[in-house]
């Protein structure tokens, strides 16, 4: 009996452990089937692991410094969304701030105030337009626009779009858009200066007559957008989730992992797989 009692107390730490690991909790973050270079690579819904994107190799970091296992999971956007406010997802990346969307899933903030610090990144959207066409942005209203404004489906742009007073027409995916330009059937199309960007530069002879119109019309932050479910059932983890993108930002591992995707020429399809 004493000798079953000192095993017991020996190897109660292993069992605590294993019962710990296995008891890991599980994000489930869900993603757009759509490239946005160096952030989202490639389109569809594989996900090649050995260059997924700098978004997604930053948070299989940030799942080993808080200690939880994530899975991924790449869909339409709008459905990505769907499932969040569902609860049928962790959290979905990359989501600029909307009230809609705050009503179920949680951004992080510091006293009650949006925490720009814990974003993901920084991008911009910008107007396209066809040379020669005489569209002006000035950076407040688009002059001589006789046709709809083109933008992607279910982007946050597409409501800025409509408080501004414009008519605007929503795509599935970047080409479409950027085909309507190049026929005259929209006057401008906004979008993510990264993802449009690098389409054009991959298909120059294409959209030679398209060009970027300037200056930027919203810069937006990016967040990794949580679900009320998981943020009331895992409060502390999703702060610390949070605050591990902001500082695993800041590392030299995190710097030197943005290296392998510095000289990446990204391809696009122009029927991406669902």
């Amino acid at each position: 009996m004493k000798k079953w009692y000192i095993w017991a107390i020996v190897a109660l730490p292993f069992f605590c452990t294993l019962s710990h690991s296995s008891a890991e909790t599980v994000v489930k973050i869900v993603y757009m089937d759509k490239e946005n270079p160096p952030r989202i690579l490639g389109n569809g819904t594989h996900i090649d692991w050995a260059k997924p994107g700098i978004t997604v190799d930053l948070l299989k970091m940030v799942g080993k410094r808080v200690g939880v296992q994530v899975q991924f999971d790449r869909l339409p956007w709008k459905r990505c969304l769907y499932m969040l406010e569902q609860g049928a997802a962790d959290a979905i990346f990359h989501a600029s701030y909307k009230s809609e969307r705050a009503e179920f899933g949680a951004y992080p903030a510091k006293d009650g105030v949006l925490d720009p610090a814990r974003a993901i990144y920084k991008n911009a959207y910008v107007f396209y337009g066809l040379k020669g066409s005489g569209v002006y942005w000035n950076g407040k209203t688009i002059s001589h626009a006789s046709r709809f404004v083109g933008t992607q489906l279910s982007f946050a742009i597409a409501d800025d779009l409509r408080k501004m007073g414009y008519v605007v027409e929503e795509e599935g995916s970047v080409f479409n858009n950027l085909d309507k330009l190049a026929a005259g059937r929209i006057s401008v199309y906004a979008d993510l200066e990264s993802i449009v960007d690098s389409v054009i530069e991959n298909h120059k002879s294409k959209y030679a007559k398209i060009e970027k119109l300037h200056p930027p019309l919203k810069e937006k932050m990016y967040y990794l957008l949580v679900s009320n479910v998981f943020a009331k059932k895992h409060p502390q983890l999703t702060e610390r989730i949070w605050d591990a993108i902001r500082d695993i930002r800041k590392t030299d591992a995190y710097k030197g992992m943005l290296r392998k995707y510095k000289d990446h020429a990204p391809t696009e399809n122009e029927t991406p797989k669902r």
